[in-house]
């Protein structure tokens, strides 16, 4: 294929369809490519949870319920979405025993007493309305099309497709998610830290009882991580089984998870419904500079694990658009998409990927036994304050405890031993731990 594009996205994602949307309504001469065939259907594990009103990498995304929008007031720009919605009223961390420490008072949500932190959305249909608005405005729509090779040649950006078919543009914007492929053949990953392959695996149940369930819950103190989340349809729930170790058990732990009480008593009289969803990521340390060979990268492809949904529109919306300037002005290079990368390090990587970037610490589980974890759990009875930010929700549990650490050393000193080894083990065991349970394949 010799026809040129001005900008080809990889990856019908938030961050992808996003993207094209904003490359369409601009009037360029772009393409979207997609692996799958039906860009609605989301498959990997997603809760589809938007944190709202509330900052988020520099912004407050908002849902403005009259006109049907998602609208992000600080960048500019707002997303259309009509379709339905369910309240988010926090995060709860739910110990063995069922104790819970909790981010967000449900009850005080229902009641109309705190408004929600999350939107829960049909993220499928959301996507598809952007892909649709970008196909209007001129946008061409490759779908089943898995890109396996990029390279640079004098004018453009070449990359190849699973049937042989190239595809050549001015710019390529990668937001092919977190596997990304185009990063690894471009070589961003080679100074990138490893620090997992984290593996994920989940159920849809109907007909559970689980009460304060209008927020997300992450149950700790198991072999492997629980959460258990509500879904759009009333009476379904998302529970699921995560690891770092690619040899453990997901679905023996989710039955032994599910027949342990409290949550045996939950989900007495429920029913598996639906497909079973999973996924796997090989986690690396956020991409300082996200651009390489007129490429930009964009949403998950620069970040640990996810940058959440908002975030990556936001990207896609901003690559998008200095793109757009850059081909105004004729520099076809690193210098005319400067207003992407700048915008990316101030609100991206300098407050939140640096830090992100030397994490991988330590495993609870390897530290504290189950009982541990409940009492730790019961320390603080009272909810806090509600946030559905990644980010907020770590420094919440944070502050929660520093301050009880003179309590913990009296009622329990063995634990503060515990957390004091656990907050000094060297981080390069930890990793070393993790990448031999893992998968590195990232480079």
């Amino acid at each position: 294929m010799r026809e040129l594009y001005d900008l080809i996205i990889v990856g019908a994602g938030p961050a992808g369809g996003m993207a094209a949307k904003v490359a369409g309504e601009n009037g360029l001469k772009a393409a979207l490519l997609e692996r799958k065939t039906d860009i609605r259907t989301i498959r990997r594990i997603c809760t589809m949870i938007i944190d709202v009103d509330e900052e988020n990498f520099g912004d407050y995304p908002t849902y403005n319920r009259r006109n049907k929008k998602f609208v992000f007031p600080h960048n500019g720009f707002s997303v259309k979405y009509d379709g339905p919605t369910r309240n988010i009223y926090g995060f709860h961390i739910i110990t063995p025993c069922g104790n819970r420490f909790q981010i967000g008072d449900v009850k005080k949500g229902k009641a109309g007493e705190q408004p929600p932190v999350g939107l829960m959305v049909d993220k499928g249909y959301w996507i598809q309305i952007m892909v649709d608005e970008a196909r209007t405005n001129g946008v061409e729509i490759f779908t089943n099309t898995n890109v396996n090779n990029v390279r640079k040649e004098s004018d453009c950006v070449v990359l190849t497709d699973n049937w042989g078919n190239e595809y050549r543009g001015k710019f390529v914007i990668a937001a092919d998610g977190v596997n990304s492929r185009i990063t690894r053949k471009l070589g961003f990953n080679k100074d990138r830290v490893f620090l997992g392959t984290y593996k994920d695996i989940s159920r849809t149940y109907e007909g559970a009882e689980i009460p304060d369930s209008d927020a997300l819950l992450f149950c700790m103190g198991w072999k492997v991580s629980h959460s258990i989340a509500p879904e759009l349809t009333e009476g379904h729930f998302h529970v699921s089984g995560a690891s770092y170790n690619v040899n453990d058990d997901l679905d023996g732990a989710i039955d032994l998870f599910l027949s342990s009480e409290p949550y045996a008593t939950w989900f007495k009289n429920a029913s598996e419904v639906g497909h079973r969803s999973s996924c796997v990521s090989n986690i690396v340390s956020p991409i300082p500079l996200p651009f390489k060979d007129n490429v930009l990268v964009v949403g998950d492809a620069t970040w640990m694990q996810e940058t959440g949904n908002t975030a990556a529109m936001a990207l896609g919306w901003k690559a998008a658009n200095a793109v757009t300037e850059a081909l105004i002005k004729g520099q076809i290079n690193k210098e005319g998409v400067s207003s992407y990368l700048e915008w990316y390090d101030k609100y991206y990587y300098q407050p939140r990927g640096k830090r992100l970037a030397s994490s991988g610490g330590a495993d609870f589980k390897d530290f504290l036994p189950p009982e541990d974890i409940d009492y730790l759990g019961s320390l603080v009875p009272e909810p806090l304050p509600a946030t559905m930010n990644a980010y907020n929700i770590f420094s919440t549990i944070g502050r929660a405890f520093s301050a009880l650490l003179p309590r913990i050393q009296e009622e329990r000193p063995d634990i503060m031993q515990k957390l004091m080894a656990m907050r000094s083990f060297p981080r390069e065991l930890a990793l070393a731990k993790r990448k031999r349970e893992g998968c590195a394949i990232v480079s």
